[in-house]
């Protein structure tokens, strides 16, 4: 009961963390709303999420971590945890927190995904693509999950038709249209008619 109702809680923090990540350590903001839901979600946890929000990631890791002594089996906390690791450039303990996350709701797309990053970062790109693909399996309406996986088909393995898709995708789940990325995908289709050239 307690795990259900903070599920879409969860969700919603996670996304606001990832939607600036763009296949890199920075994370975003979250602000916990403010309704009835929110008095079962332990204060430690409310309060790592206000100290994520205003950039205080070691602050932010330690009420996490007071989170899980509190409710060793509280999913969100692990993965928001991981993330806070990650912007700190912990990598080990980001992946051990994100694998964490998964082990107790194998369901986690925001912790596969950032196992992708993780993985990419140490040039493990096959691990990459494996984590990015089982995110976009969870929730195939990810954009960060599309535009991480596209900056990995696209950079690393040169996959530029499947990376081309990728970014499309991604400018498609979004609300308004990336810069950045509509440049990037102007330059892949470049790339690919220059690819095909006699």
């Amino acid at each position: 009961m307690f795990l259900s109702r903070i599920s879409s809680l969860f969700y919603t923090g996670v996304l606001l963390l990832t939607l600036s990540s763009c296949a890199s350590i920075n994370g975003g903001s979250v602000s916990p709303k403010q309704d009835e839901a929110w008095n079962d979600v332990p204060k430690s946890y409310i309060d790592g999420l206000k100290a994520a929000e205003k950039g205080h990631s070691k602050q932010a890791i330690n009420l996490f971590k007071q989170s899980i002594v509190e409710f060793p089996a509280f999913a969100p906390a692990y993965t928001n945890m991981g993330l806070q690791q990650l912007k700190s450039k912990d990598r080990t303990a980001a992946e051990k927190s994100l694998k964490k996350s998964i082990e107790i709701n194998p369901d986690n797309a925001t912790s596969y995904n950032h196992l992708g990053v993780i993985a990419r970062l140490n040039g493990d790109f096959d691990s990459a693509s494996t984590m990015y693909k089982k995110a976009l399996e969870l929730n195939p309406d990810y954009a960060i999950a599309h535009l991480n996986y596209g900056i990995l088909l696209d950079l690393y393995l040169y996959e530029l038709e499947a990376a081309l898709e990728q970014y499309e995708i991604y400018q498609s789940k979004i609300d308004k249209k990336d810069a950045k990325v509509s440049k990037w995908i102007i330059e892949v289709k470049r790339r690919i008619a220059k690819s095909k050239k006699p």
